[in-house]
């Protein structure tokens, strides 16, 4: 009974590392965006009266970490606004073969004036494999002057669910494997 809880524990612990090999991989980086709009709604020129902007053209400017190369596949429009309403998905870009979609879950609007309009929020950074979406921030600014636009956003790696790879569990096996035969050194 001894040695096959031994070889059992051990085996434990080969099955669970094998497992793990495959780990989620946060997403990390920033991306950044410019571009122009139309105000909808409201006085044209008074932004704090708006309703939405549509958003007229959109090009990237910045980018780091696997967001570097990123081509522009699509960008939320229009945008509501005053009071912001509940946006989903923002944007998505493209890098080599993999599209990259940030999906807002929260959203504020913390500047309302004639001027200037500033919105901002936490959302979901995906690459179309769940393991690796990422939580990350965003903000998004209107100006009246140029009828220009600014983003900006970043994925924010989310350790706490990323697994330790199975070091944890390996750890528990050979305990457990250590414990069976010192058991039975003991006994003899």
């Amino acid at each position: 009974m001894k040695k096959k809880l031994a070889i059992m524990a051990g085996a434990v612990a080969a099955l669970v590392s094998i497992g793990s090999v495959a780990q989620a991989t946060p997403i990390t980086g920033s991306v950044g965006f410019t571009g122009t709009y139309t105000q909808t709604g409201g006085t044209k020129g008074n932004l704090a009266t708006a309703t939405s902007m549509k958003i007229t053209s959109t090009t990237i400017g910045t980018t780091s970490g696997n967001f570097v190369g990123a081509s522009l596949v699509s960008f939320a429009s229009p945008i509501a606004v005053n009071p912001a309403a509940g946006l989903t998905t923002l944007w998505s870009v493209l890098v080599g073969s993999t599209t990259y979609t940030f999906t807002s879950t929260s959203e504020s609007q913390n500047l309302t004036s004639p001027t200037g309009l500033h919105l901002l929020g936490t959302g979901i950074i995906s690459d179309g494999n769940v393991a690796d979406n990422t939580t990350g921030t965003w903000q998004l600014g209107f100006g009246v002057s140029g009828d220009s636009f600014q983003w900006q956003s970043t994925a924010a790696a989310d350790t706490a669910n990323v697994p330790d790879g199975g070091s944890t569990a390996m750890l528990l096996g050979t305990a457990i494997s250590g414990l069976c035969l010192l058991k039975k050194k003991t006994a003899a």
